[in-house]
């Protein structure tokens, strides 16, 4: 799976890079179908590996792991619109087509699954069953509605920081500081995590970061959206890097995080879809942006998503006899 999602990957960023520009439909096909597809096909291996040889500090060592997200997010930004700027839109995606190339090679080259034995390996678990564990489906609703509002602040930041009069180049380079914040969020809470269990620094952080959408409402200056973009980068990145170890949590056996997580990851991109568009429509087209309707919305929607989290931890500690997970 890794080397068949590696090759459409670095495949599709190629065709973007030769799209024509009256061909909407070959930008699609390229990257909304095929890199899609690609990284979707990566995500999960990937991810499940992790569990095959962490148990004690599994939480740090996907975190690790995602945080490679974070510094994608920073660097790629960065880097193709230079290019843009430099030697124009093909050389551009060329460029990032080229850097995941490296990236996908190293990364195939570095993995190494380790499976059970075939003697005390369970039989995998159909996904009816999956569906009849109450604190997983309750779980994945929870995960399902902070999904909903989550990336509201990351697709929009940049247009909200051009309307409360910022710079272009300062506008640009808020995607950046909340990734950079993203990286230290999807680290240090996986430590926390490793200690004193998943659910506490994953409902936490959520949490937190719900309640600093509702602080847009008074973020209008340079000072104060650079440090909502690290607060928001730190507590969202944390959020996203804890959805991994909490399926290995949910599992009874190692042979089943794979599965968690597709069916999860499943329910929850539909929530990441749909969601940006919500909030698209509930901005508006401008000039003038309503945007205390989407950052209600995503508030609301998100800690939402926290309360079912607590109780999917409550059901999962009665269903293992202990209080809290």
């Amino acid at each position: 799976m890794m080397i068949a999602g590696s090759v459409l990957y670095v495949g599709a960023l190629f065709a973007q890079a030769q799209v024509q520009h009256d061909a909407y439909y070959q930008v699609f096909l390229s990257q909304a179908v095929g890199q899609g597809f690609a990284q979707g096909i990566l995500f999960l291996p990937s991810m499940a590996v992790m569990g095959h040889h962490f148990q004690k500090r599994r939480a740090l060592a996907m975190g690790l792991a995602v945080s490679g997200s974070s510094t994608g997010g920073i660097l790629f930004p960065i880097m193709i619109n230079n290019i843009f700027i430099n030697n124009g839109y093909a050389w551009g995606v060329r460029a990032a087509g080229f850097f995941v190339l490296g990236a996908c090679v190293l990364g195939n080259l570095l993995m190494q699954p380790r499976y059970p034995p075939h003697h005390s390996r369970p039989p995998p678990p159909s996904i009816a069953k999956l569906l009849q564990d109450p604190p997983y489906v309750v779980c994945i609703g929870g995960l399902f509605m902070v999904v909903l509002g989550l990336f509201f602040v990351v697709f929009y930041i940049q247009l909200y920081a051009l309307t409360q009069g910022l710079s272009e180049t300062l506008s640009f380079y808020t995607l950046a500081i909340l990734n950079a914040a993203s990286v230290f969020g999807r680290t240090l809470p996986n430590i926390v995590a490793d200690r004193i269990g998943i659910f506490l620094p994953l409902i936490s952080s959520s949490f937190v970061a719900g309640a600093i959408v509702f602080a847009m409402f008074g973020v209008h200056s340079v000072g104060a959206i650079v440090i909502f973009c690290l607060l928001y980068g730190f507590f969202s990145g944390a959020y996203i890097s804890l959805l991994a170890p909490l399926m290995a949590v949910l599992s009874d056996h190692i042979s089943e995080m794979g599965i968690r997580m597709g069916v999860c990851f499943a329910f929850v991109g539909i929530a990441g879809l749909v969601g940006t568009p919500i909030n698209g429509a509930l901005i508006g087209n401008g000039p003038v942006y309503a945007w205390w309707k989407a950052e209600v919305f995503s508030a609301v929607v998100m800690l939402a998503g926290c309360g079912l989290l607590v109780y999917a931890a409550y059901l999962l500690g009665k269903k293992r006899g202990k209080r809290f997970v």
